[in-house]
């Protein structure tokens, strides 16, 4: 009789962890965890400050060359700036009127020597007046020619695609002539407004600020809580700002001056942007 050959060393047999393999393997897991920590944490803060940067460097980019955009395309002599506040009129269309007969028997033309012509033909393409928007000739934003003491505007009527416009000139005609025959078609006027928080930046805030209406003075922020309109925020996390106007002496042009520094999560940028205003009425 053949003997059965035992095969049990070399059958696989289950078996679980002991505790002592255990606790080895968390050790080891816990020092290669705490070395991946001390060496990758450099890198983790670096990259959320970088974003953090990043985030707050488009943020007031794309505030100031908001701002800027409007600045440029704002009326003639209309900026005006009182400490953190920046005030402006913006044109929403333009032409040239008639200023002399040119031989049809329709001629239009704008006769500033009567106080009852209330009409003149636009040459060039037609225009567009909104409901609410006035027509602006000749602004040199100094008295007897001042858009916000309304000496240099007149309430217009509305419509799409005028070749005439028609204006109420309520008793007194537009007191000067633009020498290059210009009009403007303007709404009403837009602030901005600086509130920085230093101590706690993410209250600070850029406004934007309008349909308060035409002030003598620049309103400032007493004054919007009597006059109203409405409001925007532009940008928020403003740690300080400053807002500069210089209007040019010899020449017809200013340069607005503006400097804007966002603060969030211990990270600052701080940027400036330079604006020329064209100020040939």
């Amino acid at each position: 009789m053949r003997r059965a050959a035992d095969l049990r060393p070399f059958l696989t047999v289950d078996r679980g962890f002991t505790l002592v393999e255990m606790i080895v393997s968390i050790v080891i897991t816990g020092i290669i965890v705490a070395i991946v920590a001390v060496f990758g944490r450099g890198q983790i803060e670096a990259y959320l400050d970088v974003s953090n940067r990043a985030d707050l460097s488009d943020a007031a980019d794309t505030a100031l060359r908001r701002i800027g955009r409007d600045l440029q395309s704002a009326l003639p002599n209309s900026v005006r700036q009182s400490g953190n506040f920046i005030e402006f009129v913006p044109i929403t269309d333009a032409g040239r009127y008639r200023a002399d007969v040119g031989g049809g028997a329709g001629d239009d033309i704008l006769d500033f020597g009567s106080n009852a012509d209330g009409s003149f033909d636009v040459f060039g393409p037609p225009v567009t007046i909104g409901a609410g928007e006035e027509l602006v000739i000749f602004n040199l934003g100094q008295p007897g020619s001042d858009v916000y003491a309304g000496t240099s505007r007149r309430a217009a009527t509305a419509g799409v695609g005028l070749s005439k416009v028609v204006f109420n000139p309520n008793g007194a005609q537009f007191p000067l002539a633009s020498p290059q025959s210009r009009f403007q078609i303007v709404g009403a006027p837009v602030t901005y407004e600086c509130a920085p928080n230093p101590g706690n930046p993410a209250l600070g805030t850029v406004t934007r600020r309008w349909g308060y209406g035409f002030q003598g003075t620049q309103p400032v922020a007493a004054d919007f809580a009597v006059l109203g309109g409405q409001t925007s925020v532009l940008v928020g996390d403003v740690a300080a700002c400053a807002f500069n106007y210089t209007p040019a002496v010899l020449q017809r042009n200013g340069l607005v001056v503006l400097r804007l520094t966002l603060t969030r999560n211990g990270e600052s940028v701080q940027l400036l942007h330079q604006i020329d205003v064209l100020n040939t009425p």
